[in-house]
């Protein structure tokens, strides 16, 4: 399997000569991203170009001189220092430094051996977009609470191609992402033009070179332990193309990657929801939930409907699935609710979620500090804690009730904010492009 790095350091700004005689300032970060068990990035951004490295040791080890090891990265204002050579499930501390100054600190624990046996905690949030205290409030929540990773369902900013929200998205989110590498998804709202695209491709496109191209993908995959992510486009046509073939193939391989037990799919707009955008037609249309439960995929996150909801559908492809879009940006109702739907509700959360061998255990939190949701499942069996699913043929091969047409699936036009239809996969190439130059470093790796 390929595991996607990517560094982007060139100078992408250019600094006027006023700028570069002023000290440098972080813009954005340090954050983390693409940590395995043997490797970090950790990404920040300077308000000019300039040459910048990174110090890490091991958690405990300060003032070891020979413990330490420093990363240099050259003149740039957008830095990705790639870190090798790291011990699996293992604390270090770093140090961001700039001109001989420390310009930010954080800590992070790589991920366990592919083969480990150790459970796997990870959050689960979304659609924090446009919602400055509530996402604050969610943040701090957050980082009480413990966990190995984050995973994101899109629609971070509100407006993708505002520099203004995406500063605002990373200034409330640095107290996290500075010691908690984060996974995710790209939502609409990251590609409501070809400025919001680039942005994400900035900070966190998925490296193409492993599929033989060169460009940042709105799509990609990466392992913790002994567990599989595959982070989709939920905003593709998904029938034909670039992203259906990469899917196929690595669903693929996952089929056969040792020591693997669980495969999970994050997707903006689910295939199910009982809010108002309803399921995902793309995704329907196109038979992804098909292949999804074709090679044995484990749990579907979404977000896009600013709600909580946990379902199973049934038919001839059950999958259970999880939206959680209560991260910050206004709530939406609950609407249109499914035969598929377990749980739902419209309120601020976020979801806890722990791997134990075979089995799953999630706790949705509300803003307030309550349980919202409780509940797990052991492969292969339904949720844990819900009554027995309704059967019978009121329910079509989707697990849908058809003759609700909304609930069915979605024609909402919502693909982007804007008026544009949406970005395809060689608008997205031609994009992400500008962002391509200033890739110094490319790794690649199989699983």
């Amino acid at each position: 399997m390929t595991r996607l790095t990517l560094c982007l350091c060139a100078a992408i700004l250019a600094a006027s000569p006023d700028a570069a005689a002023a000290t440098p300032k972080l813009q954005k970060g340090p954050y983390l991203v693409e940590v395995t068990d043997t490797a970090v990035d950790v990404r920040f951004e300077l308000d000019t170009a300039v040459p910048a490295d990174v110090e890490l040791r091991p958690a405990g080890a300060a003032g070891d001189a020979a413990a330490a090891r420093t990363v240099v990265d050259g003149s740039a204002s957008m830095h990705s220092v790639h870190a090798t050579g790291l011990e699996p499930a293992t604390a270090y501390e770093y140090a961001v430094r700039v001109g001989g100054a420390v310009a930010g600190t954080g800590r992070f624990v790589t991920a366990p051996r592919d083969d480990a046996k150790t459970p796997v905690t990870f959050l689960v949030y979304g659609d924090v977009r446009s919602g400055e205290a509530t996402q604050a409030a969610i943040v701090r929540a957050m980082k009480e609470t413990p966990s190995d990773f984050l995973v994101n369902t899109g629609d971070i900013v509100a407006a993708g191609g505002s520099a203004a929200d995406w500063q605002e998205f990373f200034q409330l989110e640095e107290p996290l992402l500075r010691d908690r590498p984060l996974f995710l998804c790209i939502g609409n709202h990251e590609l409501s033009d070809d400025q919001a695209g680039t942005s994400f491709a900035r900070y966190f496109g998925f490296d193409g070179a492993g599929d033989g191209g060169t460009a940042l993908l709105p799509y990609g995959t990466t392992r913790w332990g002994n567990a599989r992510f595959f982070f989709l486009n939920g905003m593709h046509d998904w029938k034909q193309g670039g992203e259906r073939a990469w899917l196929e193939r690595e669903l693929t391989r996952s089929d056969t990657e040792p020591g693997l037990v669980w495969r999970i799919a994050v997707v903006h707009h689910s295939a199910w929801s009982s809010g108002p955008h309803g399921g995902n037609a793309k995704l329907l249309d196109a038979k992804i939930p098909e292949l999804l439960a074709a090679h044995k995929v484990d749990l579907v996150l979404a977000g896009h409907d600013h709600i909580y909801e946990r379902g199973e559908q049934g038919g001839s492809t059950p999958i259970k699935y999880v939206i959680t879009g209560g991260g910050g940006a206004p709530l939406y109702p609950i609407e249109h609710r499914l035969p598929s739907t377990r749980k739902a509700e419209s309120t601020y959360h976020f979801v806890e979620v722990t791997l134990n061998g075979t089995a799953l255990r999630l706790v949705a939190h509300r803003l307030d500090g309550t349980i919202l949701d409780s509940c797990g499942f052991t492969q292969g069996q339904p949720w844990d804690c819900d009554a027995p699913a309704k059967t019978g043929p009121s329910l079509d091969p989707t697990g849908q009730a058809p003759a609700d047409p909304v609930a069915a699936s979605s024609r909402c036009g919502c693909t982007v904010p804007g008026a544009r239809v949406g970005v395809a996969l060689g608008a997205w190439l031609a994009l992400a492009g500008v962002v391509v130059a200033g890739v110094a470093r490319v790794r690649r790796r199989r699983g």
